[in-house]
């Protein structure tokens, strides 16, 4: 392991190399809705874009710009939230995703970009049910 990944979990490792549920939203059934984060003096932009089906999240991807924390971070979150209710996503925050990742605190304004980004999500999923 070079000095470089060192400063990474095994965990954001295996999210960042792999990017689960990056890209666009393939077609099929449901209502489609997004949300969307920037913070650019934190080095992130994250967009959910999900497919809501009787009040679940049928499907979700993401697409981000960031450090290897934040897109491994969007990737956790689209993944956690396919096929769980609406309503049973909101306990998913930037301390539950810090802990999930083992991020260091500077990573925090990081993780707060994804959470805003999910809430805006879950705020449109919600107007559409």
């Amino acid at each position: 392991m070079n000095r470089e990944s060192a400063r990474y979990s095994p965990r954001v490792l295996e999210l960042f190399a792999r990017l689960p549920g990056a890209g666009p939203l393939p077609p099929g059934p449901g209502r489609q809705v997004a949300g969307e984060a920037i913070a650019l003096d934190r080095g992130a932009w994250v967009r959910f874009d999900a497919r809501i089906e009787a009040g679940r999240i049928a499907d979700c991807v993401f697409r981000a710009w960031g450090c290897p924390h934040t897109l491994a971070a969007a990737a956790w979150v689209a993944a956690e939230v396919r096929m769980r209710a609406v309503m049973d996503c909101a306990s998913i925050d930037a301390p539950r995703l810090a802990r999930e990742l083992d991020a260091p605190a500077e990573k925090m304004g990081r993780m707060l970009v994804v959470e805003d980004a999910l809430g805006a999500l879950l705020e449109h999923a919600r107007a559409v049910q």
